[in-house]
């Protein structure tokens, strides 16, 4: 976890979590900082300061187009490149020929400079994220440079669809999906209409992204579950391991929302896409698995006196789940206990009760609530 105590707001501007957490508000990101201005009340002005800073340059960032604001990126970044030669200049000559530009307020001309090219560069970062254009599954397959395989599941038992890559699709009952005949190099695509499990070729060099009527899924190497008949009322992405974006890609009939809608999911975590508001909400899964090959996860975990934060460290490797936590307030917690195959909130509820706490479940991420331990 970063050291935020040490930060000044050149620091808070550049951090892509605190600036997730001004332009964006999530539910889980309030309260780790809600409960770390508590604890850190004089850092409070300093947090103050570069949220509204970050604000304000995005309000005006509203207004620029992405050439404008392309512009504006390369001219801070020349701005910032002459300044740091000229710093390096008048070093070397050892201020024998000092400026007024090198003067008393050299360090504050500087810091401005700096300040507003990373909320250019962070603005930048979210800005060209959430412009992305929406595509339909017709247009994907209209490329006439493409042939484009088809396969239907008619059957009551799932269907194994193996891809050009070598990955496989397992496709559920009165499902299909489309993909072409040959993936191109930079590109791995699919169209699905119902429901498939995904096990995916890990390739960085080529995502692997799955189409629906109104979600994209992006991976590079992962295993997840796609749900989107075009009856129900929502589509749900799950994933079983590796790391997930997933986009809303809504009808071209319908008006997309002004806000980013793109969240990224880590295994355990699932979003629910709802087709009437088109908002997406993550969450963990009812039951979240252990992660890793069985002769680990079935080794229970011991502990004996062991610091909290060690607890909390091994369950977050074993279901590669975050778990938020004031590690400063409960330093003096520990733990003896075993943790078997016990479900993860069962494991959950017993530690929190050994040190007088709470957990809840924000965003898809489990946040710790409690107090210095006696």
């Amino acid at each position: 976890m970063q050291d935020y105590a040490r930060y000044d707001i050149k620091d808070f501007l550049a951090d892509e979590a605190f600036c997730r957490w001004v332009l964006h508000e999530k539910p889980a990101d309030n309260a780790f900082w809600e409960n770390w201005i508590r604890n850190n009340p004089d850092r409070a002005s300093i947090v103050k300061h570069a949220k509204e800073l970050i604000a304000e340059i995005h309000h005006a960032q509203n207004y620029l187009s992405e050439e404008e604001l392309q512009h504006e990126l390369h001219r801070l970044t020349a701005a910032r490149k002459s300044a740091t030669e000229a710093q390096e200049y008048a070093e070397q000559t050892n201020d024998e020929y000092e400026t007024n530009w090198f003067g008393p307020n050299w360090a504050n001309r500087m810091s401005v400079i700096l300040v507003a090219l990373t909320c250019f560069v962070v603005l930048f970062y979210f800005y060209s994220k959430s412009s992305k254009p929406q595509i339909s599954q017709q247009t994907l397959q209209d490329k006439q440079d493409e042939k484009w395989v088809e396969v239907r599941n008619d059957q009551t038992a799932i269907k194994v669809v193996s891809l050009p890559d070598g990955s496989s699709v397992k496709l559920s009952p009165q499902s299909k999906i489309n993909y072409p005949a040959v993936f191109v190099k930079n590109e791995r695509k699919v169209l699905l209409n119902g429901e498939a499990f995904f096990e995916v070729v890990k390739n960085p060099e080529s995502p692997f992204k799955v189409y629906t009527n109104d979600v994209v899924t992006t991976v590079l190497g992962t295993s997840f579950t796609v749900k989107a008949f075009d009856q129900d009322k929502d589509v749900r992405v799950v994933v079983k391991t590796g790391r997930v974006t997933v986009a809303a890609n809504p009808p071209q009939n319908k008006t997309p929302q002004p806000e980013k809608n793109e969240l990224v999911l880590l295994p355990n975590q699932q979003v629910v896409y709802h087709r009437d508001d088109q908002k997406m909400k993550r969450s963990l899964i009812e039951n979240p698995a252990q992660i890793g090959p069985a002769d680990i996860t079935s080794q229970n975990l011991i502990f004996d006196n062991a610091p909290v934060a060690k607890v909390f460290e091994s369950l977050q490797k074993r279901y590669e789940v975050q778990i938020i936590y004031d590690a400063d307030l409960m330093a003096g917690c520990e733990l003896t206990a075993e943790l078997g195959q016990e479900p993860l909130f069962e494991k959950l509820g017993m530690i929190c009760k050994a040190i007088q706490a709470r957990y809840e479940v924000i965003d898809g991420q489990i946040v710790i609530h409690g107090s210095a331990c006696k």
